[in-house]
């Protein structure tokens, strides 16, 4: 975190879009930053399909900071072998991007692993969604579906999957969560988390980390890989040590699948609106290490 908030470039991109760079110490700086990176959020707690890009900015100089900040990196796993392999949920092109970036690094015998987990929730598909859905889970209609047919299609095996649902995914869906397991090796889970705040939103990354958590069993320094979207790996990391290396004594390492992988190409407004969720990870993270505890 502090060689985040340290580099140059993050001042640069402060400075550019008019603030000034804050003293003190580092949860200080932080929590200025992230009052400051309002001045980023085109989400406004909505989708992130909703992110316009705007304008009123110079946007090949703001996309040098962000490239200069690693937001755009990606790179092969450090490790040759995890304990335990997590794929991170979201929109139906991410599950799609993540799930296949994971089994070519299996395939092409880039590493190994005992189990696999794919995170998610009952989030309702949008409708931008349904046609990349359709392409390989065309009776979906949750991240959830989505998440079990990806394991079923990447991961095959002729054992059959044990599903425990807890609530109403129909009537209640912030509020009930799915565990579904397949013995073998590796080992597959799938799950969609409840919220921690179904009053306001949907399970978070944080939530399903939580559930995972509370139901594998993780051997003492054991080396975790999370998977996901280029863009997002910086915060989602700051959130996995978090809720998971910390209170678990883990090994975490995050990944991003290559900004190719999938064809999308994401706007400058985008990689802002993660800067900023890099921020609030960061602070996070920060106040949970002084707070000793890993919140959510």
């Amino acid at each position: 975190m502090r060689e985040f908030v340290r580099n140059p470039a993050l001042r640069g991109l402060v400075e550019q879009f008019g603030g000034t760079w804050p003293g003190g110490e580092l949860p200080e700086v932080l929590a200025t930053l992230v009052e400051f990176s309002a001045v980023w959020d085109r989400r406004q707690g909505a989708s992130r399909l909703d992110i316009q890009d705007g304008g009123g900015f110079d946007s090949e100089r703001a996309m040098v900071a962000v490239e200069q900040l690693g937001l755009c990196d990606h790179a092969l796993p450090a490790e040759a072998h995890y304990d335990w392999v997590f794929v991170l949920g979201g929109l139906a092109a991410g599950c799609r991007r993540r799930t296949e970036h994971l089994s070519r690094l299996l395939t092409e015998a880039h590493i190994e692993t005992g189990g696999i987990c794919l995170l998610g929730s009952f989030r309702d598909l949008r409708e931008a969604e349904f046609a990349v859905a359709a392409e390989f889970a065309p009776n979906a209609t949750t991240e959830v579906d989505l998440l079990l047919e990806l394991a079923t299609r990447e991961f095959p095996s002729e054992r059959a999957w044990t599903i425990e649902l807890d609530g109403d995914r129909a009537s209640a869906p912030r509020l009930a969560q799915l565990h579904a397991r397949r013995t073998g090796h590796p080992e597959m889970h799938v799950f969609a988390a409840r919220s921690s705040q179904p009053e306001q939103r949907v399970a978070n990354t944080a939530d399903t980390y939580q559930q995972a958590a509370s139901v594998l069993a993780f051997p003492p320094k054991a080396r975790l890989l999370v998977v996901t979207t280029h863009l997002y790996a910086t915060y989602q990391h700051f959130d996995a040590v978090r809720v998971l290396g910390l209170p678990h004594e883990l090994c975490v390492e995050t990944i991003g699948a290559p900004p190719k992988v999938g064809g999308r190409i994401w706007s400058t407004a985008v990689y802002l609106q993660e800067v900023r969720s890099t921020l609030l990870a960061g602070l996070r993270l920060v106040t949970a290490v002084e707070s000793g505890r890993p919140g959510r």
